[in-house]
């Protein structure tokens, strides 16, 4: 039987905490994409957890900011049951700006699976 996906995000699933955020700064590799910078940390065990920036260097409108923080977040909902545990967080890119979902979603997979935090088809 198959087991059934979570496509919700939590408060536990957030990384919340500036020290948390510092970590993944710290200790963890990045990747840039055209759309969004990924910053991961790998984890021995739990869960995938997320934090998002949006800057006001990235654009000077909160809509413009708004709007990326909830697409990174919806790409990062809707995708997180094929990552292992690791602490990540989406930096807003100029190129998220006119980006669609599925922009987004592409370049965040094509990304995550750089960085090897993508699991194989016999883990999911």
């Amino acid at each position: 039987m198959e087991e059934k996906i979570n496509f919700s995000f939590s408060k536990e699933e957030r990384i919340r905490k500036s020290v948390d955020y510092k970590k993944v700064f710290e200790y963890g590799k990045s990747l840039g994409g055209s759309t969004v910078a990924l910053y991961f940390v790998l984890k021995e065990d739990g869960f995938p957890r997320a934090g998002f920036i949006a800057s006001k260097r990235f654009s000077k409108k909160a809509v413009d900011r708004n709007r990326a923080k909830r697409l990174m977040r919806e790409v990062f909902r809707l995708n997180k049951h094929k990552l292992y545990p690791c602490d990540i967080v989406l930096i807003a890119k100029k190129g998220i700006k006119d980006a669609s979902f599925k922009d987004v979603e592409t370049d965040f997979l094509k990304l995550a699976e750089k960085a090897g935090l993508l699991k194989g088809k016999e883990d999911a």
